[in-house]
């Protein structure tokens, strides 16, 4: 049997294949772009899907560059989706969150955004 070229292209448009996206950060606390009034004790990422542990990053620094985050960035144990790392905000200010992760589909995502801490 013998098939078109147009046959096996139909065929193979209409296959099942996995779906693979790139991680996308849905949820952070503190929010971006928020103004918080208590100073945080750790920065929280909740991304769509669960992300890799190769090249996991995530800083947090204070507007004059300096980091205030523990170096300590872990995903929770149970749930690939979360990523964490502890801090010590003490001065008021705007600080930056910069993160980057490996999606399921092998593509590496970064992204940054703020949030102010005004006690």
């Amino acid at each position: 049997m013998r098939l078109s070229f147009s046959a096996l292209a139909l065929l193979v448009a209409l296959s099942p294949c996995p779906a693979f996206a790139h991680a996308i950060l849905v949820k952070a606390q503190p929010d971006k772009e928020s103004t918080i009034t208590a100073a945080p004790k750790e920065v929280l990422l909740r991304f769509n899907d669960a992300v890799g542990e190769e090249f996991l990053a995530l800083a947090i620094v204070d507007d004059h560059g300096k980091r205030v985050d523990a170096h300590d960035a872990k995903l929770d144990f149970t749930d690939h989706a979360n990523l964490r790392a502890s801090v010590d905000i003490q001065t008021p200010g705007r600080y930056m969150v910069r993160y980057r992760v490996l999606s399921a589909d092998g593509h590496v995502v970064s992204g940054k955004f703020f949030f102010t801490f005004q006690p």
